[in-house]
C-alpha cells in the first residue's frame, strides 16, 4: 500500500477513535445531568457525614437553575443546651445562582426534639451575644412539631411558622396553633426583641420587650393581663408539663373576679450581663398598685427580695373568700386596708430566710346579725424558714345581734405545723369578760376541745339582752363551758354556771297565783344559783336550776330552794329570733306546764352548807 494511501487510513481510524470517545464523553456527560440529582443526592450525604452532624440521611433530591426540592431529610446535632434531633419533609428552596442569593425555604413538614439539659457555663465567660442573621428572605413550615424534654416536664408546640428577613437584616417570626398566636421580632444586630402572645381568634396574653441586647447593660420588661397569663400558664403546652399541671391545682375561676382587671408589669435591668439583676414586679387594679415585689441579684449568687402588699380590705376578702368557710364567707366587708410585707433572702445553694408581715387596719364587716368595728388584724412570720406565724386581733365593737354589743374582743395566738396555740382570746359582754382557756389546738384532729370561761358576768344585762321584760335581776355569774368543735357542729357538755355574790331575780309574766313557786320567783332574794349546762350537736339542749334564797312575802321569808331543769331544741329557739335579741315565752312557758320542784328549807342555810345543784341531763351519745 502506498505510503499517502496509509497515512489517510491512519487518520480516518483515529477520527474514528476520537468521535467515539466524544460520543461516549457526552453519553456520560449525558448520563451525568440526567443522574446528577441522585449523584449529587449521594455525594451531599457521604459530606454531611463528615461534620458534626450525627446520622445524617436525605432522599429525594432535585434541582435546577432556579430551585431544588428534597423529598426527606434528618440529622441530630448536639448542642450547649442538649443533644437536638430534626427530622423534615417535602423541603423546597429556589435561589439567584448569578447573585448566590437564597430567597426561600418552605417546608411541608418538620419535627424537632431535644432533651434540654444545658451545661453550667463557665464562670469567667464575658462573651456578648452573637448577632442573629437570616441567611435567607422567608422561611416556611406549614407543619412544625417542636419536642423539648426539659427538667421540668415536657414542652411542646404543634403548628405553623414563618419567619421573614426584614429591613435591614430584622427578624419577624410568627408561630401559631390551634389556641395561641407568637409573633417575634428581633431588630438588627440583636439589639432588641419584642416577643407578643395572643389568644386566639383575638385578645393579648402577655408582650415581653428587650432593650440593649448587644451591650453588657440590657434592659427587660414584660406587661400582662394577670388572669389571663395564669390561665395561659396552665393550658398552654409551651409551658413545660409540671409547671402547667401546678398552675392547674389552682382553681383560678374563683379569681376571677379580683384578677379580671388587674394587670402585670414587671421591669428588670442588668448593667454587667446578668451578673446582677434589679427587677420589680407590679399588680395593678384600675391603675391602682395593689401588689409590688422588688428583687435584687448579686454576683448570681444571692436573691433579695421585698414584697409589698396595699389595698382595701374589701377586695382582700374578695380574694380568699372562695377559700373560706360558707359561713365565714357570707360576709361582706365594707371598710379597712390591707398592708403587707414581705423581706426574703436566698443565697447560692441555700435555703430561703426572711420575713413577712400583713396588717388589716380599720376593718368594718359585717356576717348576718354580727359586726366588727374598728378592727385591726396583724398577722407576722418572724422567720419564713420555721413557717411559724403568729396572730394578733383587736375589736374594739362587735356586735352579736340586736342591741347586743361586744368590746375588746383581744386574741393572740401561733400557728405551726397544724397546731394553733391559743394565749389569749377574751372579749367584755354583759359587764364581765369571756375567754377561751389557752392551749394548743391540733387543727387535724377532731373533735377541737375549747373551754369557754365566764368571769363576773351581769345577771341583769344577761337577762336584759333576751328582751324578756317579765323577768329581771342583779347579781353576777361565772362559769365554765367546755366545747367540742366537729364538722361545724358544737357540743357542750357539763357546763356550769354559778353566781359569785347574792341578788334578786323577778319574775312579773302571767302565772298561776296559787303556785307557791311563781309567787317566790315574783321578789326571790337568792343566796345561790348554781347550774348546769348541756347541748348536743342534734339540737337537744338541757338546763339544771337550782336556786337558794327567800322571798319576804311568801312563807314570811323562810328560806327557799328551787329545782328547775328545763329541756328542749334549740333550733326551735333560734328560729324564733333568740339571736336576734328577741327572745320568746317558750322557756317560761316550760316552766309554767312544769312547774318548779320547790322545796321548803327546815333551816337557814349555813356556810358549810353549800347547795348542789340537780345532775344535768347526761344523754347517750
Amino acid at each position: 500500500m502506498p505510503p499517502a494511501a496509509k497515512n489517510l487510513k491512519q487518520r480516518g481510524s483515529w477520527l474514528r477513535t476520537v468521535g467515539v470517545a466524544l460520543l461516549v464523553i457526552a453519553l456520560l456527560c449525558l448520563a451525568v445531568w440526567w443522574q446528577r440529582a441522585v449523584l449529587l443526592e449521594l455525594i451531599l450525604q457521604q459530606a454531611l457525614k463528615h461534620t458534626v452532624l450525627s446520622s445524617p440521611s436525605l432522599s429525594g433530591l432535585s434541582f435546577d437553575y432556579k430551585q431544588a426540592k428534597l423529598a426527606e431529610i434528618s440529622f441530630g446535632v448536639a448542642t450547649p443546651a442538649g443533644d437536638l434531633t430534626v427530622a423534615m419533609q417535602e423541603v423546597a428552596t429556589d435561589y439567584d445562582l448569578e447573585k448566590r442569593i437564597l430567597n426561600s425555604v418552605s417546608i411541608g413538614h418538620a419535627e424537632l426534639k431535644t432533651n434540654y439539659n444545658p451545661a453550667d457555663p463557665p464562670a469567667t465567660k464575658t462573651t456578648e451575644n452573637a448577632p442573629i442573621s437570616l441567611p435567607l428572605d422567608r422561611l416556611s413550615i406549614a407543619k412544625l412539631e417542636i419536642d423539648i424534654d426539659t427538667p421540668w416536664g415536657l414542652s411542646s408546640f404543634a403548628g405553623q411558622a414563618e419567619i421573614k428577613r426584614g429591613a435591614a437584616d430584622a427578624i419577624d417570626a410568627k408561630f401559631q396553633d390551634a389556641r395561641q398566636s407568637l409573633h417575634l421580632h428581633i431588630d438588627p444586630g440583636f439589639s432588641a426583641a419584642k416577643l407578643s402572645v395572643d389568644r386566639l381568634p383575638s385578645g393579648n396574653i402577655f408582650a415581653l420587650e428587650a432593650q440593649q441586647l448587644d451591650r453588657p447593660a440590657k434592659q427587660i420588661s414584660l406587661h400582662a393581663g394577670a388572669l389571663g397569663l395564669i390561665e395561659w400558664f396552665g393550658s398552654s403546652l409551651l409551658i413545660p408539663q409540671t409547671l402547667r399541671v401546678k398552675t392547674q391545682t389552682y382553681d383560678v375561676s374563683k379569681l376571677s373576679p379580683l384578677l379580671s382587671a388587674a394587670q402585670l408589669s414587671v421591669n428588670a435591668k442588668t448593667t454587667d450581663n446578668f451578673a446582677s439583676l434589679q427587677a420589680e414586679a407590679m399588680l395593678k387594679r384600675n391603675k391602682q398598685p395593689l401588689v409590688a415585689v422588688d428583687i435584687a441579684m448579686t454576683n448570681k449568687q444571692t436573691i433579695d427580695a421585698i414584697g409589698r402588699l396595699d389595698m382595701p380590705a374589701s377586695e382582700a376578702f374578695d380574694l380568699i373568700k372562695p377559700w373560706l368557710p360558707a359561713m365565714a364567707a357570707s360576709g361582706t366587708v365594707t371598710g379597712g386596708a390591707v398592708l403587707g410585707n414581705l423581706q426574703l433572702q436566698k443565697p447560692s445553694n441555700q435555703d430561703a430566710s426572711g420575713t413577712a408581715q400583713l396588717t388589716i387596719t380599720d376593718l368594718a364587716m359585717a356576717a348576718g346579725l354580727a359586726k366588727i368595728e374598728n378592727a385591726k388584724v396583724e398577722l407576722n412570720i418572724p422567720e419564713l424558714a420555721s413557717q411559724a406565724v403568729d396572730l394578733s386581733a383587736e375589736v374594739p365593737t362587735l356586735g352579736l345581734g340586736k342591741d347586743l354589743i361586744a368590746r375588746n374582743l383581744n386574741v393572740k395566738a401561733r400557728y405551726l405545723d397544724q397546731a394553733l396555740t391559743l394565749n389569749q382570746a377574751s372579749l367584755a359582754l354583759f359587764g364581765g369578760t369571756m375567754e377561751l382557756m389557752p392551749g394548743t389546738i391540733r387543727l387535724e384532729q377532731t373533735p377541737i376541745l375549747l373551754t369557754l370561761r365566764l368571769h363576773d358576768v351581769d345577771l341583769s344585762q344577761l337577762l336584759m339582752s333576751l328582751h324578756y321584760p317579765n323577768i329581771s335581776g342583779t347579781g353576777t355569774i361565772d362559769g365554765e363551758l367546755p366545747l367540742r368543735l366537729s364538722a361545724g357542729a358544737i357540743d357542750l357538755q357539763d357546763g356550769s354556771l354559778s353566781g359569785t355574790q347574792p341578788g334578786v331575780l323577778r319574775y312579773a309574766g302571767p302565772a298561776d297565783s296559787q303556785n307557791i313557786a311563781f309567787k317566790a320567783l315574783k321578789n326571790l332574794v337568792y343566796r345561790s344559783l348554781q347550774a348546769k349546762v348541756n347541748y348536743r350537736p342534734n339540737g337537744d339542749y338541757h338546763l339544771g336550776l337550782r336556786l337558794e334564797g327567800s322571798n319576804p312575802e311568801v312563807l314570811s321569808g323562810h328560806p327557799l330552794a328551787f329545782n328547775l331543769n328545763i329541756s328542749g331544741q334549740l333550733p326551735e329557739l333560734l328560729q324564733k329570733g333568740i339571736l336576734a335579741g328577741d327572745l320568746e315565752r317558750t322557756i317560761l312557758e316550760q316552766a309554767i306546764a312544769k312547774p318548779a320542784n320547790l322545796e321548803k328549807s327546815p333551816n337557814t342555810p349555813t356556810g358549810d352548807q353549800s347547795p348542789k345543784p340537780p345532775p344535768a341531763d347526761r344523754r347517750s351519745q
